[in-house]
């Protein structure tokens, strides 16, 4: 059973005025911040006596650590107001007054609360082998003043916490993604030396002041890690392509109920490429390309993949003119450039041994978009099988859509609503009853639905057991 090092960090006033850098605020404050601070309040006064000691070898294991969560009141960016402030350069001209410099603060206001948490989650065995760096840490959190600017005051505390005590802390949980990288969501967190280098860095600020100005050091030791809420996914990576004639002229066609057959194709042809390569796939290619499982609860990563029927214009008639192959939610990208580059101009065949196709790359175009969103609204366009047997009651039919949506790595909170309907929504979409099946699936319930985000999520989103296989696959309606 794990436990939860717990930081927690209540401000004395409402507003935060930490920046990301030197124009973008920041919210909430990264791990980062909270490393620096636990530097500044071991160090402050009298504190350096006798350094480097346990606290020193505390934070060394602290550096080392997995990011943590972050748990954090809701915030809003307040009315930004100008400061003028002395300009860094008393080397060139001693009068304050004639070195003034505008500064721009665009300051977060906390609602709901002013204490947010970082917490870091630490399994019993490495627990006891650390207990006493853990100490310190709580200890020493009471000695953090500032987070953020020098206005940004604190109180801290530190403690342990069960696993069921850390579910229950209030507050928007921001969690973290090492393997993602989303620009307007990074924040930076300590890696291993983080510790040395603050301090390098101090000791040129130190020097930098006197009878010849040095120019100081700037921390470099840190990396840079995506925090998104628990209601938000990451960006999905693929492969694109559209099914063309050998000429490559015309487009190669396929009924919308037959989904299921051109993703049997569409599959094997990755796994034959597979069989012939020797690219690093999670697991092993047999897993995360064949999505050959030893039983159905197996969740590990695997490729989905997906027909598009064609949308986005008032003619679109249903048909699989496109094909995407996906990694789950959160992939590295690694291995959908793999599958565009190596299926780039290869031949999809039945099981007949005919060829029915050639994949060609193409470029993002309307049809993908619609795929792609972002939007609240997503309705499917062929039919949500559900994991498991509704008995012909709407009820229980919700619940197992819930569930198909948790499966398909979804954040249940990011659902406002939901409705399951045997009618279709979009033009040349088909009653459930009449899409191909894999025989494992052909006696579940199928459904179409239509689902509400509580905010602009992106795709592509499939859902159910056979949203690998071209079911369950939802377009995004464009609400202006």
């Amino acid at each position: 059973m794990a436990e939860y090092l717990c930081i927690s960090v209540t401000f004395l006033d409402d507003l935060f005025h930490g920046k990301v850098s030197d124009e973008e605020p920041e919210w909430p404050p990264s791990p980062w911040r909270l490393f620096q601070a636990f530097v500044a309040g071991a160090l402050t006064g009298c504190r350096k006596n006798g350094w480097p000691d346990e606290r020193a070898e505390a934070l060394c294991w602290l550096e080392k650590q997995q990011p943590p969560q972050i748990i954090a009141p809701e915030a809003i960016e307040s009315t930004p107001y100008t400061l003028f402030v002395p300009n860094n350069d008393s080397d060139r001209e001693p009068e304050r007054g004639k070195r003034l410099t505008s500064k721009m603060v665009r300051p977060h206001r906390m609602i709901n609360g002013q204490t947010l948490h970082y917490v870091w989650r630490i399994n019993d065995e490495e627990l006891r082998s650390a207990q006493q760096h853990v100490n310190v840490l709580i200890r020493e959190a009471r000695h953090i003043l500032t987070l953020g600017w020098g206005i940004d005051q604190v109180a801290c505390s530190g403690k342990i916490l069960s696993e069921k005590e850390a579910t229950q802390l209030n507050g928007i949980r921001w969690v973290p993604y090492p393997e993602v990288w989303i620009p307007q969501k990074v924040r930076r967190v300590p890696i291993e030396g983080s510790l040395d280098d603050l301090l390098q860095c101090y000791e040129t600020f130190c020097r930098s002041v006197g009878e010849q100005y040095r120019a100081r050091q700037e921390p470099i030791a840190f990396r840079e890690v995506a925090y998104l809420t628990v209601t938000e996914t990451p960006p999905r990576s693929y492969a694109y392509f559209e099914l063309r004639h050998y000429d490559g002229d015309r487009f190669a066609v396929f009924r919308q109920v037959d989904a299921v057959k051109v993703a049997a194709m569409l599959r094997h042809l990755a796994c034959e490429e597979a069989k012939r390569d020797s690219h690093p796939f999670p697991g092993s290619s047999d897993r995360y390309v064949a999505g050959h499982t030893m039983n159905k609860d197996d969740t590990s990563p695997r490729f989905s993949y997906l027909p598009l029927p064609t949308v986005g214009h008032p003619h679109a008639d249903g048909m699989i003119r496109r094909v995407v192959i996906a990694e789950p939610f959160g992939g590295d990208g690694r291995h959908a450039q793999w599958a565009a580059r190596r299926l780039q101009g290869c031949s999809l065949t039945d099981d007949t041994g005919s060829e029915r196709a050639v994949l060609f790359r193409a470029r993002e175009d309307h049809v993908l978009r619609c795929y792609l969103g972002p939007s609240r609204f997503w309705s499917s366009i062929t039919p949500v099988i559900l994991p498991g047997f509704d008995d012909g009651k709407y009820k229980k039919a919700e619940r197992l859509l819930l569930k198909a949506i948790e499966q398909a790595g979804i954040p249940i909170g990011a659902v406002e609503d939901a409705i399951l309907r045997k009618a279709p929504f979009w033009s040349g979409s088909q009653h459930p009853s009449h899409y191909h099946r894999p025989d494992y699936l052909r006696n579940y319930s199928a459904w179409h639905v239509h689902v509400r985000f509580k905010g602009d999520f992106r795709g592509p989103i499939a859902l159910g057991p056979g949203r690998h296989c071209g079911l369950g696959l939802l377009v995004s309606e464009r609400v202006e």
